[in-house]
C-alpha cells in the first residue's frame, strides 16, 4: 500500500505491543520512566550520528520500536486509576455506609426496577478520592423527583458494593464490562435518600447534555410515534435510552445496528454535507483552510452535542486527520488518517484498544478504504443509478468483510440480509440525517411546523415498518456461531492473503492465500482436541440446583430437578463457545465423575456418610442441615461449593466455617459457576 506512512506504523505496533504487555511487566513507575529515558537517549544519540554520516540503519528502528513499546507500558500504567493512592478502592471500606459525595458523568438506558447513571465519587467521609462508580437509583412510584442530570452533585449515605460477576458460563460479564471503563463499584439507593448539593461546576459535556435535554423537550411537545422519537433520539442526540428491546433487536438482525450509534458513518455524512455546502467558498488556498477549519469545528461540535461517545469521538479525530490529509494534499491521506487517530487515541487512552466499538469501527473503515478500490474494478457501469448502488454494495461488502471475523466472535451471529438492509437504508439516512437536523434547528427555536414533524415521523416509521419486516425472516439470520479468538486471526490472514492476491496475482500470492485456507479447518480441529476433556460445571441458578457435564464426545448433559427448566440463555452460550454435538437433560444426582475427579452432591437429605467414598469436590445444594464441623473433619482435603439453592443464610455460615478450617470454599451467588475439569 503506497503512500503509508510506515514510521507511523512502527510507533503504533511498539505502542500497541507495550499496552499488551505490561500486565507481564511488574515494573515499577520509577524503573520504567528510567528505562525509557535511556531508550530515548540511546535513540536520539544514534539517530544523531546517523544523521551526520548521512546513513540508515535497522537500529534505529529498532530503537524507535522499543521507545514506544515502553511508552505504551507507561501510559497503561500511568492510566490505570487502581494504582491512584486516592482512588476510592484504596481508601474505603466496602463493608459500612459512608457518607458520598458524587458527581453524575453520564446516563444510561434504566433498569425495570431502577435508573441507572455513571458517577465520579469525590469523597468518602472526610477523604477527597477519584474513580467512577454505577449509581443505582431503585424506582419508587411514591416519591416524585426530577431526574438527575450531567454534573449534578448529589449526596449520599450508602455502602460501596461489589459489582456482580458472570454467574454462568461465556454469559455477558456485566462486571468485566465496566471494570474495562474503570468502573470497580456500584450505590444502590432510593430518590428520597439522595440530596442535591447546590454548589456545581458545569463541564461541557453537562452542557451539551442540558442542550440535548432541551431539544428532546421539545421533540416530545410534538405527536412523535414512540419508536419513531426513539430512533429520532437515537440518530441525531446520540440517546439509546428510549429503543425498545424488539426494535433494537430487530436492527441487530437484519445488519444495521450501526445505524443507531452515532459513529463514523454519521460524521461522515455530516462531514460530506459541510463541504458541499461551503462550495462556493471555492479552491484558493485561504478557502481551503478556512473550509478544514470549519469542517472540523462542525464535526467536533456534533461529536460534544451527541454525547461524546467513544464511537464519536474516534469518528471525529479520524475525519479531522482525514481533512488536514486532503488539506495538505498528502497521497493515501485516508489510511494514514486511520493510522494517525488510532494512535493518538491509544496514546490518550490504552484501554480503548479492548474496546468493542474501537476494534470494530476501525476494522470497518480500514477495510472499505482497502477493498473499496479493488472491488469497484470490477464492475464499471455506465448508468449513474447503477453505478451508485454498484458503490453502495461495494462499501456494505468492503465493510462486513472487515469486521466479519471480530462479529462473530464476539457475537456469534451472521445477518444474511446486511446487503439487502443496507441497499435500502444507506441511500435514505443521509435524507433522515440532513432533515433531522433542520428539525432539530427548527425544534429548538420554536419554529417547527406540526406537518413538517408529521412528514419526519411519517419517514421514521416507515424505516421501523420496513427494518421489522426484513426480521421477520430469521431464516437468514445465522446463530449460535463458534468462533475463538484462534479463529479471529486465521480469519484475519485469510481477508489479507485474498485482498492481496486481487491486487496482483501471482504464484507466491496463490500458495500464501491456499495455506492460510487450509489453516481454518486445521485451526477448528485443534480446537476441537482441546476440548476432548470432560468438564463439569456447577451453575448458578437461583433458587434451584443446575449442573452441566461435558463429556469427550461433545456431548453436553444437563442435571436438574424434574419440575425445572434449563434458561435458553445458558444452552445457546455454550453452543456459541463449545463444539457440542447433542444436548440431553437428565435428573440431578448425588454422585459425579469428571476425569479422575470424584464430586459428591449433598442435598435437603443431607447424606454423605458412603463407605469408602473419598470424594475431591463437595456440592452442597438444597440447604442441607449439616454438621460441617464434621463433614470437614471426614473429608479435609475436599473443596467444598455451594450453588444457588440454598438459603443465603446457610451459606453465609458455611463460608465462615470453612475460612476458620481454611477449607476452599466457592459460592456461586457472589463467584458465579464452578467447573470442575
Amino acid at each position: 500500500m503506497k503512500g503509508i506512512n510506515t514510521t507511523i506504523l512502527i510507533l503504533l505496533a511498539g505502542l500497541l505491543t507495550g499496552i499488551l504487555c505490561e500486565s507481564y511487566l511488574p515494573i515499577s513507575h520509577k524503573a520504567l520512566l528510567i528505562f525509557l529515558s535511556g531508550i530515548l537517549v540511546l535513540y536520539t544519540t544514534v539517530h544523531f550520528i546517523l544523521k551526520l554520516r548521512r546513513g540508515q540503519h535497522p537500529i534505529t528502528g529498532i530503537l524507535a520500536f522499543l521507545l514506544f513499546m515502553f511508552l505504551g507500558v507507561t501510559v497503561t500504567q500511568f492510566n490505570d486509576p487502581l494504582k491512584k493512592t486516592n482512588h476510592y478502592t484504596q481508601v474505603t471500606s466496602a463493608n459500612s455506609s459512608q457518607h458520598l459525595i458524587l458527581t453524575i458523568v453520564e446516563e444510561l438506558k434504566p433498569g425495570f426496577y431502577d435508573a441507572k447513571y455513571i458517577a465520579r465519587l469525590n469523597q468518602t467521609d472526610s477523604i477527597f478520592t477519584t474513580g467512577l462508580v454505577l449509581l443505582n437509583i431503585t424506582k419508587d412510584s411514591t416519591v416524585q423527583r426530577s431526574k438527575l442530570k450531567v454534573d449534578d452533585r448529589i449526596y449520599v449515605n450508602q455502602k460501596l458494593e461489589k459489582l456482580t460477576p458472570a454467574r454462568n458460563p461465556y454469559q455477558f460479564d456485566y462486571a468485566a464490562y465496566l471494570n474495562g471503563k474503570n468502573i470497580y463499584a456500584q450505590i444502590t439507593t432510593s430518590s428520597k435518600d439522595l440530596v442535591n448539593l447546590k454548589k456545581q461546576v458545569k463541564t461541557l459535556k453537562g452542557y451539551a447534555a442540558k442542550s440535548r435535554s432541551h431539544l428532546q423537550q421539545k421533540i416530545n411537545s410534538y405527536s412523535f410515534n414512540k419508536d419513531s422519537r426513539a430512533v429520532l433520539n437515537a440518530l441525531l442526540l446520540g440517546q439509546r435510552q428510549e429503543l425498545s428491546s424488539d426494535l433494537q433487536e430487530s436492527y441487530s438482525n437484519v445488519g444495521v445496528i450501526h445505524i443507531l450509534a452515532v459513529s463514523g458513518l454519521h460524521v461522515g455524512i455530516l462531514m460530506l454535507l459541510v463541504q458541499f455546502l461551503l462550495k462556493p467558498l471555492g479552491n484558493f488556498k485561504t478557502s481551503r483552510i478556512l473550509r478544514c477549519i470549519l469542517v472540523i469545528a462542525i464535526i467536533w461540535a456534533f461529536a460534544l452535542f451527541t454525547g461524546s461517545s467513544p464511537s464519536v469521538l474516534r469518528a471525529a479525530t479520524m475525519f479531522s486527520f482525514i481533512q488536514l490529509g486532503l488539506l495538505l494534499g498528502q497521497r493515501q491521506a485516508s489510511l494514514n488518517a486511520i493510522i494517525i487517530s488510532a494512535f493518538l487515541l491509544i496514546l490518550i487512552n490504552p484501554g480503548l484498544i479492548y474496546e468493542v466499538g474501537f476494534q470494530l469501527s476501525y476494522a470497518a473503515v480500514f477495510f472499505i478504504i482497502w477493498l473499496y478500490p479493488k472491488f469497484e474494478m470490477l464492475w464499471e457501469p455506465k448508468n449513474k443509478i447503477l453505478k451508485y448502488y454498484w458503490q453502495l454494495i461495494v462499501v456494505s461488502i468492503a465493510a462486513q468483510i472487515g469486521v466479519l471475523p471480530l462479529s462473530l466472535y464476539y457475537f456469534h451471529q451472521f445477518p444474511g440480509l446486511f446487503l439487502v438492509a443496507n441497499m435500502i437504508i444507506l441511500p435514505v439516512l443521509g435524507i433522515l440525517l440532513i432533515f433531522g437536523i433542520v428539525i432539530l434547528i427548527l425544534a429548538g427555536l420554536n419554529m417547527l411546523p406540526a406537518h413538517v414533524a408529521s412528514a419526519y415521523d411519517f419517514l421514521l416509521t416507515l424505516l421501523n415498518t420496513v427494518i421489522r419486516y426484513l426480521a421477520q425472516f430469521d431464516s437468514f439470520l445465522i446463530t449460535n456461531i463458534y468462533f475463538s479468538i484462534t479463529l479471529v486471526f486465521i480469519g484475519y490472514a485469510i481477508i489479507f492473503s485474498f485482498g492481496n492476491l486481487i491486487n496482483k496475482i501471482s504464484y507466491t500470492r496463490i500458495c500464501i492465500f491456499l495455506i492460510t485456507l487450509i489453516a481454518l479447518p486445521t485451526g477448528i480441529l485443534v480446537l476441537r482436541k482441546q476440548q476432548s476433556n470432560s468438564s463439569l460445571y456447577v451453575l448458578h441458578q437461583y433458587n434451584t440446583s443446575l449442573l452441566a457435564k461435558q463429556d469427550s464426545s461433545k456431548k453436553l448433559i444437563f442435571y436438574l430437578p424434574e419440575n425445572k427448566n434449563i434458561s435458553k440463555s445458558i444452552v445457546r452460550n455454550f453452543k456459541e463457545n463449545q463444539f457440542i454435538n447433542s444436548i440431553q437433560n437428565k435428573p440431578l444426582k448425588n454422585f459425579y465423575l469428571a476425569n479422575t475427579k470424584k464430586i459428591l452432591r449433598i442435598d435437603s437429605l443431607g447424606v454423605y456418610d458412603i463407605p469408602g467414598l473419598k470424594p475431591d469436590y463437595i456440592i452442597l445444594s438444597q440447604s442441607p442441615r449439616i454438621n460441617l464441623d464434621r463433614l470437614i473433619h471426614q473429608f479435609p482435603e475436599v473443596k467444598i461449593i455451594a450453588d444457588g439453592s440454598n438459603y443465603k443464610s446457610y451459606v453465609m455460615r458455611w463460608e465462615a466455617t470453612c475460612r476458620k478450617k481454611k477449607i476452599p470454599f466457592h459460592n456461586t451467588y457472589e463467584m458465579g459457576f464452578y467447573k470442575i475439569e
